[in-house]
């Protein structure tokens, strides 16, 4: 049982950590700039979320889900080392880094890989960098690397 970080109900969790009902919420968002950005190809984060009244804030976790991919120049920055990523928390060399590291301390404390738990670092998007990097769903940019 856990609590939903958008509207606080208590709900069993499966695999999200949203109720059912703010799941279908960010569902319908999402469809929502999906819509937008088939019709706009490339639009920036500042113009969806405008377009849409998806918030950027919303619209960055699907960048960071990889329900969204960036045209150009990556959007979102590493959150260990701050490099330019497209899709996730991590670069590779940090999540390699961190992968090696959290084998290390489950080796040391007996636990098994994947049983230690991973601290969340602090997130900081840049304003002017959402602005500029236009966007496409992960579908359009798959479809077109075929």
């Amino acid at each position: 049982m856990r609590n939903c970080p958008e509207c606080g109900k208590v709900f069993a969790f499966v695999t999200r950590n949203l109720c059912p009902d703010c799941l279908e919420k960010e569902e319908i968002s999402f469809q929502r700039v999906e819509k937008y950005l088939e019709e706009n190809p490339g639009a920036t984060v500042l113009e969806v979320s405008r377009a849409t009244g998806v918030s950027e804030q919303k619209i960055v976790s699907f960048l960071r889900e990889g329900r969204l991919i960036p045209a150009g120049q990556p959007l979102l920055e590493c959150e260990r080392c701050r490099k330019p990523i497209s899709s996730g928390r991590f670069c590779p060399e940090c999540r390699a880094a961190l992968s090696s590291s959290l084998k290390d301390v489950s080796h040391l404390e007996g636990r098994q890989p994947g049983q230690a738990e991973e601290r969340p670092l602090v997130r900081r998007q840049e304003q002017e960098a959402r602005e500029k990097v236009r966007m496409h769903t992960a579908d359009r940019y798959r479809k077109t690397r075929r």
